[in-house]
């Protein structure tokens, strides 16, 4: 049987170490990336922030979780009372409206990709819901309800899991569709491409505290590393605003090397350029959000 929604309208915000749920009921109806998300694709198993790639999925990473410390996404809510999909009732798939939706409770969460090989959630890893007439036990919500979803660990973020985990989160929808008038026809389904496209990414004690991140206030290098560098540079910035930021990279005599535009997000940020054909020797780079420049050396051997 072919099933395949095409909209449900959630609507999506992320906070590291949020410690409960405020509903908002005037959230807008569309799905929106968590506060803080960043986009990655997962290329031979690697993170990467490069320009996109066609033939790799875009994927949108929640705010890094570090190892030893605390860890929660919190995830608003809004189901809709109606929405259409794609639905086999036996004489091939076939686009039906206005279905009316009884309730959307969350299947399972697994891992679909990790950066590590991993096909299991990292320990301790967990969710829970809120909101409407859900339950931690049950994660259900009708037509119309609003809440949140709370993915974290319920203690420290435990040690060997640094690495890029992409999740899954499966939803089993119950629904009715008018068929005829007077006629409703019961549909369930287990929904398994529509929030398959968030990453959680868990870095090492002591590459960046959670401190560093949320306090980034100003646009500031964090660091640029390794340096000297061989084969790759690791930019890691703060910025106060969303905006467009240019870097861009010269050599001693003052010839640009490599430019890129970057869409920044609000706090950390992190950029990793190749440096493996450039030659050996000092570079400038320097970093502009349009209202303040950022001007750094960097030696490639």
């Amino acid at each position: 049987m072919i099933k395949h929604l095409y909209f449900l309208t959630f609507s999506l915000c992320s906070l590291v170490a949020f410690s409960q749920c405020d509903v908002n009921e005037n959230q807008a109806p569309f799905l929106a990336d968590p506060e803080g998300s960043y986009t990655v694709q997962l290329i031979d198993g690697e993170v990467s922030l490069e320009p996109l790639m066609a033939g790799y999925d875009t994927l949108t990473a929640l705010p890094n979780a570090i190892e030893g410390s605390l860890y929660e996404a919190v995830v608003g809510v809004r189901i809709p009372n109606d929405t259409s999909f794609v639905y086999d009732l036996g004489s091939g798939p076939q686009l039906f409206e206005n279905v009316q939706i009884n309730s959307i409770a969350i299947n399972s969460v697994v891992i679909s990709e990790s950066s590590t090989g991993a096909t299991d959630l990292p320990t301790g890893f967990s969710w829970d819901c809120v909101g409407g007439s859900a339950t931690p036990s049950e994660c259900t919500w009708a037509g119309g309800d609003y809440g949140c979803i709370s993915f974290g660990f319920p203690s420290e973020v435990p040690a060997g899991f640094v690495g890029a985990h992409r999740l899954n989160v499966l939803l089993d929808v119950s629904a009715t569709y008018e068929l005829f008038p007077g006629v409703p026809i019961p549909i369930d389904l287990t929904v398994d491409d529509l929030l398959n496209y968030y990453v959680l990414v868990i870095s090492e004690a002591g590459s960046i505290s959670i401190e560093e991140i949320s306090d980034l206030r100003n646009f500031e290098l964090i660091s640029i590393a390794p340096n000297p560098s061989d084969e790759y540079i690791n930019i890691q910035y703060g910025n106060n605003t969303e905006d467009k930021v240019s870097i861009n990279m010269y050599d001693i005599l003052g010839n640009l090397v490599l430019s890129h535009d970057y869409h920044s997000i609000f706090g950390y940020n992190e950029i990793v350029f190749d440096t493996s054909s450039l030659l050996s020797g000092i570079y400038t780079i320097t970093m502009s959000n349009n209202l303040e420049s950022i001007v750094e050396r960097v030696i490639v051997n």
